[in-house]
């Protein structure tokens, strides 16, 4: 089955929200988040073929992430229903002088240091995750998170 990931970015300037069916399609889409100027909240993705619940009709998954592009890093976080509790990326050792990340840009709730993995690892994830019908990304190290 081919999945469809639905890739949403609020920023200033470069905001999306748009399905991506193929590898190419979401490249683009990952390429147009390292243009966007203003992140104004994390980037995010679900799978539109996968279950929801609730009035608001939840995803029971999502990827998010953040980026420093100029430092040429990123951050993931992940919910699903094959993990009892969220993950977030690993990398071991911790890449040194990282500049901060964030997991919830909108509280500045910032991703550990040891979260930070290089932005070639998170873009090889998104499209994973896009192909996997939104399993966690096997391509990166993951720790268990108290929140997404």
């Amino acid at each position: 089955m081919t999945y469809s990931a639905h890739f949403h970015l609020q920023a200033r300037q470069g905001a999306f929200s748009e399905a991506a069916r193929t590898d190419d399609e979401l490249a683009r889409l990952f390429e147009r988040l390292t243009e966007a100027k203003g992140i104004k909240h994390n980037p995010s993705l679900h799978i539109v073929e996968r279950p929801r619940f609730g009035p608001a009709e939840v995803p029971d998954h999502g990827l998010k992430l953040d980026v420093d592009v100029a430092a040429g890093i990123g951050a993931l976080a992940y919910f699903g229903p094959d993990f009892s509790a969220p993950s977030m990326s690993l990398s071991e050792p911790e890449i040194p002088h990282a500049p901060v990340l964030y997991r919830d840009r909108g509280i500045g709730e910032p991703f550990p240091a040891n979260a930070v993995i290089p932005l070639e690892k998170v873009r090889e994830a998104v499209l994973e995750f896009r192909r996997s019908g939104g399993r966690r990304p096997t391509c990166v190290e993951w720790q268990e998170a108290d929140e997404w």
